[in-house]
């Protein structure tokens, strides 16, 4: 059973309802620890001063903010406290907006409200249901961590959904990274026919469970093999130069031939539907490479 990261209540109006959050997502990242190679002895970290060498202990460190004239300014707790936000137990829903008005670039962490007894159920049942026929996202704020975070709160089933939103000056303007885009010269009409023709052609109904972490999954064929004393080699450089990666010169060109191999695989109809390859367990002693190889390929 998930532990809840925090407890408190959701304010609605007048209406308190306790909930409790928990973590929508989980990290399954492969993680490793340094180790000292010629031994195995784990490698400790150790705060040292850089002007004399010698380790500080935790009550003599103190918290500083650089300048842009590479002054320091040191800051004790106390002083951080200043800005501490007001420790509060409650999610204050603000206002509601339409969904389709929050640009995914805002959204941060997904996690998931639950009432916590039997009795907080019927005013949860109640505001997700009105969420749901509204078509609304209720945004607040609350603190967690010692940090206030913005959220958007919204329905997805039978529970509601509280996602971190970023704020404003944490997200780039699209004028400071898209300089380029507002030179582009507009399509033309049949460029973007044929644009559109293939993503009709591989178009799918979206199924995440068709989607794995292939990179992990080889790693942990790795550690399993080199844990039963299999020897791991990694694979050949290739000896051909890369081409650099430059636009098609006939574009209209390379969208029709683009479409007739989508075709061509799909038999015309949909995405390539291509028979999973049955491959035989590598050999004791066989390289990584054939761990790799297969792999780099999209699935569609």
């Amino acid at each position: 059973m998930a532990r809840p990261l925090w407890s408190g209540s959701l304010g609605f109006g007048l209406v308190n309802v306790p909930v409790a959050l928990f973590g929508a997502v989980r990290d399954l990242d492969v993680r490793f620890s340094q180790l000292h190679g010629r031994d195995g002895s784990p490698i400790e970290t150790r705060r040292v001063c850089s002007a004399d060498g010698k380790q500080v202990p935790w009550d003599q460190i103190a918290k500083g903010y650089e300048l842009a004239d590479g002054r320091w300014v040191l800051l004790s707790e106390e002083e951080l406290t200043a800005a501490a936000p007001h420790k509060s137990q409650t999610i204050d829903v603000e206002c509601f907006v339409r969904e389709e008005q929050i640009d995914p670039v805002y959204y941060d962490r997904p996690y998931v409200l639950s009432p916590r007894d039997e009795a907080a159920a019927r005013a949860y049942a109640l505001l997700r249901e009105a969420m749901e026929r509204s078509g609304r996202v209720a945004l607040g704020r609350f603190v967690m961590h010692a940090k206030e975070h913005m959220v958007a709160i919204r329905p997805r089933g039978e529970t509601l959904m509280l996602t971190t939103v970023r704020f404003a000056e944490e997200v780039r303007s699209r004028d400071e990274i898209a300089e380029a885009v507002a030179a582009a010269p507009e399509p033309s009409a049949e460029q973007v026919q044929g644009a559109a023709a293939i993503i009709a052609e591989l178009e799918v109904a979206f199924d995440p469970r068709r989607y794995k972490d292939e990179h992990r999954a080889r790693l942990q064929r790795i550690v399993k093999r080199k844990a039963k004393g299999q020897k791991i080699q990694a694979p050949k450089p290739s000896k051909q130069p890369q081409a650099p990666v430059v636009a098609a010169p006939d574009l209209m060109g390379a969208l029709k031939e683009s479409l007739e191999r989508i075709r061509g695989e799909s038999g015309g109809v949909g995405p390539a539907k291509k028979k999973p390859v049955r491959r035989k367990a590598p050999a004791k002693g066989a390289s990584a490479e054939s761990e790799t190889r297969g792999s780099t390929k999209t699935r569609k």
